[in-house]
This record gives structure tokens, C-alpha cells and sequence, in this order.
């Protein structure tokens, strides 16, 4: 005799959302940049056309990902849908590269005074920009012990994690749900889910697009990877310009 599955057997996806361009090497970088833009809406006419809708919605309360998510709800409003609330959240902010660069920068070179050419490099292009900001996050998320205030590898983790908890215990079973947020908090679930290490899990993070799509499946505490860094519908616009991981 076949048995009926129980609601809770049911599995549910969660659709993690990376943020689209911001405003690299602007003065205020939280805030899309013209790519960005064009991402979001590019990313907003991809889930109509798959004919994907929300159950819940979650989102970190950067700009970016709300201006992200805004051209979401905008684009839902103009075909006659609506979305359902969203639930803004800073456990699904990203850490703060900025005060973790200006902290660390100084205390590696004072170490090691050759890293002050790459770091006078850091400028000329985003090649050399990217090479300094690897090594300055790998120091970041191995150092056990907070440094001058700024938030630990291992605090954040947790902090997305919990956030991650939340999204599951709040949403149960056979849901389709949106989390709006950066590419180190979608790592971090990743991580979770495909129990890697914390390097790896950093590493996996500069493979992120803007704008793409990673899904996880859940049922109960049960989190498997069922998707990672979808950006076909950036692809399809065959524009390299559309291609960004800032």
C-alpha cells in the first residue's frame, strides 16, 4: 500500500539572489550602477517568463539588494501580480569589505612591507584590486579573534546562517521562497549546505555573478544544494558587459 507523504515531507526551495552591479570605485558603492540596472530587470523578466513565484520574500537591507529586489516587486506590479511581503533582515547583509581592508592593509604590510607595492597597484586595475582583496579576506576569515572591532569570519557565518535557520523555520514546508542578498552570505549557505571549509567557502565567493540565481532545497534542517550561480539570462543577452561579480 503506497503511503501518503506527509506536508512536511514536502521540500521547499529557497532561491538565493545576488545582488546586481553596484557602484564599484564610486564614492558610494551601495547603489546599482546603470549594469545593475539592466541586470535587475533582466533577472525579473527570467522569473516570469520560468513562471516562478514567491511565497515569502527575504532581503538584507543594503541598497543594493533592495534596489534589487525593487525592480522585482516593479516589474510583478506592472504584469498585475502581486508579491508578498518581504521580510528585510540584516543577517543577510555582507560583512564590511571596506573597514576590513582599511584595518588589515596596514597591519599586513607592516608585516610583510612588500605588500605595499601590490596595494599602491591596487588602482591601476581591478586584476591587481582583485589579488590584494583575496589575500586581505583570506587573513580576515583566519584570524580567530576579533580586531579592532570589526566582525569576525566566524561571527558572520553564524549571523547568515541564523538567517538561513530562520528563512526554513519560518517558512516550513513546500514553499517557494526569495532571499535578496551579496555573494559571501550566499557562500556561507553553500558552505552549510555542502559542508566545505571556510576557505573554500571564501573562494567560492568571487565565482558569484551579479544578479544570478543559487537554490537550495530544505525539508525539516535538511539543506542540499539544487542550483548555483545561474546567470542565463544574463548570457543570453550575448553583451560581456551584462557579465559582472562586483
Amino acid at each position: 500500500m503506497k503511503k501518503n507523504k506527509n506536508k512536511g515531507d514536502t521540500l521547499s526551495i529557497i532561491y538565493l539572489i545576488r545582488h546586481a552591479q553596484a557602484s564599484f570605485g564610486q564614492p558610494d558603492y551601495d547603489q546599482l550602477s546603470d549594469i545593475g540596472h539592466l541586470q535587475a530587470a533582466a533577472l525579473s523578466d527570467h522569473l516570469e517568463q520560468r513562471g516562478i513565484s514567491f511565497n515569502a520574500i527575504y532581503s538584507g537591507t543594503q541598497r543594493r539588494h533592495e534596489q534589487t529586489l525593487a525592480a522585482f516587486r516593479n516589474h510583478e506590479s506592472a504584469a498585475g501580480r502581486q508579491c508578498p511581503p518581504v521580510t528585510a533582515t540584516g543577517a543577510f547583509n555582507e560583512y564590511d569589505s571596506e573597514a576590513i581592508l582599511k584595518t588589515l592593509i596596514p597591519q599586513m604590510i607592516e608585516k610583510n612591507p612588500d605588500f605595499e607595492v601590490e596595494v599602491n597597484g591596487m588602482i591601476r586595475d581591478k586584476r591587481s584590486f582583485q589579488k590584494v582583496y583575496e589575500q586581505v579576506m583570506l587573513k580576515w576569515i583566519l584570524s580567530d579573534h576579533s580586531i579592532n572591532g570589526l566582525e569576525t569570519w566566524r561571527t558572520y557565518r553564524e549571523r547568515v546562517i541564523s538567517g538561513l535557520q530562520m528563512v526554513m523555520d519560518q517558512q516550513g514546508a513546500g514553499k517557494n521562497v526569495a532571499v535578496f542578498t551579496s555573494g559571501g552570505a550566499i557562500s556561507v549557505c553553500v558552505q552549510k549546505a555542502l559542508h566545505l571549509s571556510d576557505e573554500l567557502a571564501l573562494n567560492l565567493t568571487w565565482q558569484i555573478m551579479n544578479a544570478s540565481i543559487t537554490r537550495l532545497k530544505y525539508s525539516g534542517s535538511r539543506v542540499v544544494l539544487f542550483g548555483f550561480n545561474d546567470a542565463a539570462h544574463l548570457e543570453v543577452k550575448k553583451n560581456n558587459r551584462m557579465i559582472t561579480y562586483r
